[in-house]
C-alpha cells in the first residue's frame, strides 16, 4: 500500500458564491473527480438587507468539503493544496478573543446603507476632496491616481459604506473597536481564521482591493478614504500574495492538515480560470449577476460610470490589474421566470424564447436590485413594458433573455471605452447562465465577435485550484494551465446589430421609464 507521500495528489478548491457553495477536487488534467455543493443559506430580514449567518455558513462549508472528499474516493492527506474563492465584499466583524461575531455577514449586494452612501456622495466635504484631486491631477501632469480621486463615487457595494454603517449601528461594536477587541474580515479571511483555529488572520490583494480600503495606485491602504470616513485600521487583516501561505486546516475538520495556498476573489479567480493572463483578455461571468472583466496589464484603469479598477492577482512579481463592471441581475431574472411559471427549469427557457420569432414589442428591464454601470441607479425598478392582448409567455421570456444581453452589451462598451487598453476580439463566458445557447448566440451577434464557452463553467473554483496548484508545483506554469483548460463551444453568429437596433431602442426607452422609481427610503 502506498504511503501518503507516494499516493497520487489532487487539488481542492472551494467557491463561496452569491447563491451557491461548491467544492471540487481536481486531478492533473483539471478534471473534477469529486464534488459537493449546497445552495447558500441567506437571511433577508427586510427589503434591501441580505445577510449570511456565520454558524450556518460554517456548517455548510464543512459539509460540502466532506462531501467532495467522500465523492472523490480519496483521503484528505492526498490533497496537495486548497484554494478558496469567495464573493467579494461580504464581511463580518468578530471578537478577537472569543471569536463571537458582532453581527451576521453583510452581503456585497446589501443596500441598507443606500441613503448613507447618497448623503456622502452629495456632501460638500467629498466635493472638496474631489476638487483638490482635480487640482493635483493638473499639477502632476495627469497622474491616474488623482484623476481617479477627482471622479470617484462611493457605492453600496464598497465595504467602506457598509462597515461604517455597522460600526455606527451595531450595538457595542464601536466601543469594542475603541478597545481593540475587534477583527474585520470578508468571507475569505473569516474562513481561514476558522480553518486554522485563529492562527492565521489574513486576506489577499484580489479580495482586499475590492473593499474600497485599498489604493491600487499607491499599492497600500487607502488612508485618505479611511480617515475621511472614520474607519479604524486596527481591525484589518494581514494582506498576502494571492497564492501565498495561509496556513493549514486543523486536522479536526477533515482528518488531515491541508495546506491553504490560495485565496482569491470570485471574479478574479474566474479570470484566472479562463486563462485570461494577457493584457486585453476579456471574460463575462453570468451567474447571479453579470461581471465583465478586462485584463489591463500592469497599470490600473480609472473608474468611470460604474467601471472600476481591481487587482486581479499578486503572484510573485506578477501584479496584474483588471477593470470590472457589473450588472446585479442575471440569474435572478432566470429564477424569476420560474417563479412566474414561464418554465419549470432554467434549461427550458431557450425553447420558450424560441417559440416566437421576436419579443413582440415587449421590453423587460432587469432591475430587481437597481441598475449598475453605466446607468448607476439604485432606485430603478424591474418592469415589463409593451404588453398587449396578444403577448405570450414566449415574448416575455425572449425579452428577459434579450435584456440580459443588452445589459452585457452596455457593460462591454463601457469597459472597452474606458479601460485604456486594446480589448481582444474573443469574449470568454462562464457561470451557470452561460449554459443558455440562445443568450450566447445573441451576445455573439450583438457584439459581432466570437464567444467561447468552456467545458467547466465553474471558473471561480478552477481559478482558485490553478492558483493553489501553481503554488505547490502541482502544475508547472501557465502554459500547462492553458493546455488543460478545455473549450466546449465557440459561438460565431453573424452580426445582428442592425436587426436589433429598433428592439434595443425600445428597451432603452423602457429603461428610462424605470429610473428613480424608488426615490424615497422605504419605497421598496
Amino acid at each position: 500500500m502506498s504511503s501518503p507521500e507516494e499516493a497520487e495528489k489532487f487539488i481542492l478548491a472551494i467557491d463561496v458564491g452569491t447563491t451557491t457553495l461548491r467544492a471540487f477536487i481536481y486531478n492533473h488534467n483539471a478534471e473534477v473527480i469529486g464534488a459537493g455543493s449546497q445552495p447558500l443559506k441567506l437571511h433577508r430580514p427586510r427589503q434591501g438587507t441580505i445577510e449570511i449567518i456565520p454558524s450556518s455558513l460554517w456548517e455548510q462549508f464543512i459539509s460540502i468539503v466532506t462531501t467532495a472528499i467522500q465523492d472523490s474516493g480519496i483521503s484528505a492527506d492526498q490533497i496537495a493544496a486548497l484554494g478558496i474563492s469567495t464573493q467579494r465584499g461580504t464581511f463580518t466583524t468578530w471578537n478577537k478573543k472569543s471569536g463571537a461575531p458582532y453581527h451576521n455577514f453583510i452581503s456585497w449586494n446589501d443596500t441598507r446603507c443606500a441613503e448613507r452612501t447618497k448623503a456622502i456622495n452629495r456632501s460638500w466635504s467629498l466635493k472638496g476632496l474631489k476638487v483638490g484631486a482635480t487640482l493635483l491631477y493638473g499639477f502632476t501632469c495627469g497622474k491616474r491616481r488623482w484623476e481617479t480621486a477627482s471622479v470617484f463615487q462611493f457605492s453600496t457595494q464598497h465595504v467602506t459604506m457598509r462597515l461604517g454603517w455597522a460600526i455606527d449601528n451595531v450595538p457595542g461594536l464601536k466601543e469594542a473597536v475603541a478597545q481593540d477587541e475587534v477583527l474585520y474580515g470578508a468571507l475569505d479571511t473569516w474562513l481561514v481564521w476558522r480553518l486554522t483555529k485563529g492562527k492565521v488572520f489574513a486576506t489577499d490583494l484580489s479580495n482586499f482591493s475590492a473593499t474600497g480600503m485599498y489604493d491600487v495606485f499607491r499599492k497600500g491602504l487607502n488612508t485618505i478614504h479611511m480617515s475621511y470616513l472614520g474607519l479604524p485600521m486596527n481591525i484589518l487583516p494581514d494582506i498576502r500574495d494571492t497564492n501565498g501561505n495561509f496556513g493549514e486546516t486543523d486536522t479536526e475538520f477533515f482528518g488531515a492538515a491541508i495546506p491553504i495556498r490560495a485565496l482569491a476573489a470570485d471574479q478574479q479567480a474566474a479570470m484566472f480560470g479562463q486563462c485570461c493572463f494577457d493584457e486585453g483578455d476579456i471574460k463575462v461571468t453570468m451567474g447571479t449577476g453579470s461581471f465583465l472583466v478586462i485584463n489591463t496589464g500592469s497599470r490600473p484603469s480609472v473608474p468611470y460610470d460604474g467601471a472600476y479598477p481591481l487587482i486581479g492577482w499578486k503572484i510573485g512579481n506578477d501584479l496584474t490589474y483588471l477593470m470590472e463592471c457589473n450588472d446585479a441581475d442575471t440569474g435572478t431574472v432566470i429564477e424569476w421566470g420560474i417563479k412566474m411559471g414561464f418554465y419549470d427549469d432554467p434549461s427550458q427557457c431557450t425553447a420558450v424564447a424560441e417559440s416566437v420569432p421576436n419579443s413582440g414589442g415587449v421590453s423587460f428591464v432587469p432591475a430587481f436590485q437597481g441598475l449598475q454601470g453605466p446607468i448607476n441607479d439604485d432606485g430603478a425598478c424591474a418592469c415589463l413594458l409593451g404588453l398587449t392582448a396578444d403577448t405570450k409567455p414566449g415574448h416575455i421570456v425572449r425579452s428577459m433573455l434579450e435584456s440580459i444581453a443588452f445589459r452585457i452589451v452596455q457593460l462591454h462598451k463601457l469597459g472597452s471605452d474606458k479601460c485604456r487598453t486594446v480589448v481582444k476580439q474573443t469574449v470568454r463566458v462562464d457561470g451557470g447562465v452561460s449554459q443558455n445557447d440562445f443568450l450566447c448566440n445573441l451576445l455573439s451577434g450583438l457584439l459581432d465577435c466570437p464567444v467561447d464557452r468552456p467545458a467547466n463553467l465553474q471558473m471561480s473554483c478552477l481559478g482558485a485550484a490553478f492558483m493553489a496548484g501553481l503554488a505547490v508545483g502541482f502544475w508547472k506554469n501557465r502554459d500547462e494551465l492553458r493546455r488543460v483548460k478545455k473549450i466546449q463551444t465557440t459561438f460565431h453568429s453573424d452580426s445582428i446589430k442592425s436587426d436589433y437596433r429598433a428592439t434595443m431602442r425600445a428597451w432603452e426607452k423602457a429603461v428610462a421609464r424605470s429610473l428613480n422609481w424608488y426615490s424615497e427610503p422605504g419605497d421598496q
